[in-house]
C-alpha cells in the first residue's frame, strides 16, 4: 500500500534535521575559532615548565611556593599557595611563560636562563630563625624546545644550592666581624663584556636576589660601552623583600639579553651575596 504521509513525514523532517544540522554547524565553527584564537595567543609564548619535587618541600609549614625566572630577556615569576596543591602528589609542574620575541631579543635554542623557586613561610619580613636560610632551590640551562616547554628541575634529592648557601650564612653568623649585616640594602653589579660584539645596539641587562629581579634596557650601548668594551650597571635592592630578608649566602644571578650577542642571545652567572657592598659578577664569558 501507498504510504500517503510519507511526503509530510519527509517535509517534518527536513524542518526539523536542517536547523539542527545549521546549529551543530554554527557552534562548531565558533568553538573552532574560539580555540584557534586561544592557540594564536599561545603560540607567541615561549614556555619553561619548572617541576618542583614536592617530596622535598616542607608542606607544613609553607605559605606558598614563589617560583621565579628570567627567559628570554623577560622576568616570569608565580606564587603557588600551599592550599591549591595536592599533597598526594609526588611533583608540581609550574608553567612560566615569556614572549618568543621582542624588539631586543628572539629566542633562539640554547639561550640560558634559570629558574629559583623559594619555600615562604607566615613571617616573611622576618629573619631566618634557627640559624637556617628559608629553603629555596635554583636551577638554570639552555633553551631545549621553542614551540613546546622546556623542562627544569628544581628541589631535587641532588640539588646543592640550599646546602652551599646555608653554609655560608652559617659561617657569616660565627664570623667576629659582621657589622654590615645592619646593612637596609644589598648591591648588585652587572657586567656585561662585549669586545666580541663592539657595535652592539640594544640589549637588557637584570639581576635577581631573593625572588626579585630588576632589569634596564639599554637602548644606545655605545653611549654606555667602556673603553674596554664592557657594560656596567648597578642594581640596589631593599633587603626586606616580600618573601623575607636577604642574608648574606643567598644565591643571586645575573642575566644579559640580545640577538646582537654571540652565541646564546641570553647569558647568565650566578653566584651567592657574600656582603652588603658590592657584589660584582659578569653575566657573560668571552669565548
Amino acid at each position: 500500500m501507498k504510504n500517503e504521509n510519507g511526503p509530510f513525514r519527509i517535509l517534518f523532517l527536513n524542518m526539523i534535521v536542517i536547523p539542527l544540522v545549521t546549529i551543530i554547524l554554527f557552534f562548531s565553527s565558533y568553538l573552532e575559532l574560539s580555540f584557534a584564537q586561544r592557540d594564536d595567543g599561545e603560540q607567541d609564548k615561549l614556555i619553561v615548565k619548572a617541576r618542583l619535587n614536592l617530596t622535598n618541600i616542607d608542606l607544613e609549614n609553607t605559605k606558598f611556593i614563589r617560583v621565579i625566572g628570567f627567559i628570554n630577556g623577560e622576568e616570569s615569576k608565580q606564587d603557588i599557595l600551599i592550599s591549591s596543591i595536592d599533597k598526594t602528589k609526588k611533583r608540581l609542574d609550574v608553567e612560566l611563560k615569556v614572549n618568543r620575541e621582542s624588539d631586543i631579543v628572539k629566542a633562539d635554542y640554547n639561550d640560558k636562563f634559570f629558574v629559583c623557586a623559594y619555600q615562604v613561610g607566615n613571617n616573611t619580613h622576618g629573619v631566618a630563625t634557627n640559624n637556617l636560610l628559608p629553603k629555596f632551590d635554583c636551577n638554570e640551562g639552555g633553551l631545549l624546545h621553542i614551540n613546546t616547554p622546556t623542562l627544569i628541575n628544581l628541589f631535587g634529592l641532588k640539588s646543592k644550592e640550599y646546602s652551599n648557601s646555608q653554609a655560608v650564612y652559617a659561617a657569616n653568623l660565627k664570623a667576629t666581624n659582621n657589622s654590615n649585616n645592619n646593612s637596609d640594602t644589598v648591591t648588585i653589579q652587572v657586567i656585561a663584556p662585549l669586545a666580541d660584539r663592539k657595535d652592539i645596539e640594544k640589549l637588557t641587562i637584570a639581576a635577581m636576589v631573593k625572588g626579585q629581579i630588576q632589569s634596564e634596557v639599554i637602548e644606545d650601548v655605545q653611549t654606555e660601552l667602556t673603553n674596554d668594551y664592557k657594560i656596567k650597571k648597578i642594581f640596589t635592592f631593599d633587603r626586606n623583600t616580600d618573601i623575607g630578608q636577604i642574608q648574606i649566602g643567598d644565591r643571586f644571578y645575573v642575566c644579559v639579553s640580545s640577538d646582537d650577542i654571540p652565541y646564546e642571545d641570553t647569558q647568565c652567572g650566578k653566584r651567592l651575596i657574600k656582603h652588603f657592598g658590592i657584589n660584582s659578577l659578569p653575566a657573560r664569558e668571552l669565548k
